[in-house]
């Protein structure tokens, strides 16, 4: 049997594992826009103008969906540090790193109340994807300012982030002493 196809009838040649970062790209806003517990995949799939089926090909479960978009949130990828890099240079890479995630920090802030809403404290300590993303971060600090600083640095960098997403006009310059000690 000889089949023979035109060219509009050739099948798709489809990269998966383009089309699933597509769609992980494509979650990311719709999460912070939307929040976690109110979305079902049936509504995932309308917000993403995919197929029901097509989405669950990719991903299993909502969970599923939501922990490729919070690894993909939660990776940053920065320019490497000498161990000798200057002060000046720590800081620039600081500044661009949190600039980064400045402008969906509120959304981000939201996304994460709304996914740990009626969990305890334990349970959000305990969390694999609350730890992963913490670790996430304190390695980028640690890259950044060293190990001897880095937890301090994550927490003054998330308090700017906080207050910036609040509205407030505070500086990452609050943080250059940060990375003149490292």
């Amino acid at each position: 049997m000889h089949l023979e196809y035109r060219i509009d009838e050739m099948p798709k040649i489809v990269d998966h594992d383009a089309q699933r970062a597509a769609l992980v790209e494509r979650a990311i806003p719709m999460f912070r826009r939307l929040g976690y517990h109110g979305l079902s995949m049936r509504q995932i799939a309308r917000e993403l103008d995919v197929s029901k089926s097509s989405l669950y090909h990719y991903f299993p479960s909502k969970e599923a969906l939501f922990e490729a978009c919070s690894r993909q949130v939660t990776a940053p990828e920065l320019p490497e540090l000498s161990e000798d890099a200057s002060p000046r240079e720590r800081f620039e890479v600081l500044s661009l790193f949190l600039q980064s995630l400045d402008e969906d920090f509120r959304g981000e802030l939201s996304l994460m109340l709304d996914y740990t809403r009626g969990m305890t404290d334990a349970q959000v300590k305990d969390d694999p994807l609350m730890r992963e993303s913490l670790s996430s971060f304190l390695a980028a600090m640690e890259q950044i300012v060293g190990k001897e600083d880095a937890e301090r640095a994550l927490q003054r960098s998330l308090g700017v982030l906080v207050l910036r997403a609040f509205g407030y006009d505070v500086s990452f310059d609050e943080l250059r002493e940060l990375c003149e000690r490292a």
